[in-house]
C-alpha cells in the first residue's frame, strides 16, 4: 500500500524504541508525507519528493545503495531501508531524510559514508562531487 494512499488509516513504525504515526499531507501521488515523533525522536517529512526523484534517487541507484540497502542485508537494510526506493518515493525520500542533516547538509550522513569518511560497509561513490552536488540539490529543498 502506498502511504499517500493511506486516508483514514495510520501507519505505525517502530524504531529504536521510539514509536512514529505517518500520516499523508495529502492523498495526491508523490506528495509530503509528514512523521509525527513519540517518544524523543525527530519528527520529518519530505518536502520535495519531485526533487528527491530527480536528483537524489537516480545517484543512489547509480552508486549501488540498493546492493544491500533493499534487503539483502539485513543490518544495511536496518541502517537505512532502501527496500520503497523507486516503487514508492515518499516513503523512500522520508527514510533517506533520516540520513540527513539539515543544519549543516554538507556532513549529512548520507554524503559523509559515499565519501568514506564515516564508518560504511559499502564502498565509496566514483563520482562523489556529482553525487555530493545531487543529494545537495535535493537536500536545499528539504
Amino acid at each position: 500500500m502506498r502511504l499517500s494512499a493511506l486516508t483514514a488509516s495510520t501507519l505505525a513504525l517502530v524504531t529504536s524504541s521510539a514509536l512514529l504515526v505517518a500520516r499523508p499531507a495529502s492523498t495526491a501521488p508523490e506528495t509530503r508525507a509528514t512523521v509525527t515523533a513519540i517518544g524523543g525522536m525527530a519528527a520529518g517529512g519530505c518536502k520535495s519528493v519531485a526533487t528527491f526523484t530527480s536528483s537524489a534517487l537516480p545517484e543512489l541507484l547509480k552508486a549501488g545503495c540498493m546492493t544491500y540497502h533493499a534487503g539483502t542485508n539485513a543490518g544495511a537494510t536496518s541502517a537505512l531501508d532502501l527496500t520503497t526506493l523507486g516503487k514508492d518515493n515518499v516513503a523512500a525520500c522520508a527514510q533517506v531524510l533520516t540520513k540527513v542533516s539539515l543544519a549543516n547538509k554538507p556532513q549529512s550522513v548520507i554524503i559523509k559514508v559515499a565519501a568514506g569518511t564515516q564508518t560504511h560497509m559499502g564502498g565509496r561513490v566514483a563520482d562523489l562531487q556529482g553525487y555530493t552536488a545531487a543529494m545537495l540539490g535535493w537536500m536545499n529543498n528539504e
